[in-house]
């Protein structure tokens, strides 16, 4: 392995390790679930996956759809449940756009878009990432992550009947493992940081 690649590796790990611990956290969707290497056009994956965190879990499925070699759109539906049995809809899309390879690995620009309202909490929001990816030592195990901000929305409804609405921007922070176990599976498990931790697993079929 390259100095340059576990150097940044670590660095990465740290400032996630580092702000975990954080309350308040949302995320509606599933999270990156996804390596930064280009795919064949009209390549379609369905990934069934969930996102647990202390606030929040999402539980759904991601359509993936390759538009062309190097970007592909994506599309997350699903359940969001907060922790005190409120739940409802939620749904994620966006797009990520592959770079060309460096010596870190593969690069690439991912952004997506969400929106979810139970009955007591409203969000809607974006964010977008520098995601990048790589092969570890071992075959077909390969490491990704990613660093960028998220701008969310949130409209909450207190006890009492009083409202409350406020806007704020959060770091976005992505470590995973891919696992492939063949040509038409891959197994993801993700640790992220939007505004506090959650961990997340999913599985892609092509």
């Amino acid at each position: 392995m390259k100095m340059k690649t576990l150097a940044f590796r670590i660095f990465l790990a740290g400032v996630v390790v580092s702000m975990a611990g954080i309350a308040q956290a949302q995320m509606v969707g599933l999270p990156v679930m996804d390596t930064a290497s280009p795919r064949d056009k009209g390549n379609l994956e369905v990934t069934p996956g969930a996102m647990f965190g202390r606030d929040m879990d999402f539980y759904g499925v991601r359509t993936t759809l390759s538009l062309a070699d190097d970007f592909r759109a994506f599309l997350d539906l699903g359940q969001v449940d907060l922790v005190d049995g409120d739940s409802n809809f939620g749904v994620q899309a966006g797009g990520l756009y592959s770079l060309e390879p460096t010596e870190l690995g593969d690069l690439g620009i991912r952004g997506a878009a969400y929106y979810s309202k139970t009955d007591r909490l409203g969000l809607t929001g974006a964010n977008g990432m520098l995601v990048f990816s790589d092969e570890t030592l071992l075959d077909h195990l390969f490491f990704y992550g990613g660093i960028g901000l998220d701008i969310v929305y949130k409209s909450m409804d207190n006890p009492g009947g009083e409202s409350t609405t406020q806007a704020e921007i959060n770091p976005a922070l992505s470590l995973g493992l891919s696992f492939q176990f063949s040509e038409n599976f891959s197994l993801f498990v993700e640790g992220d940081y939007i505004d506090g931790p959650y961990v997340g697993a999913g599985l892609s079929i092509r």
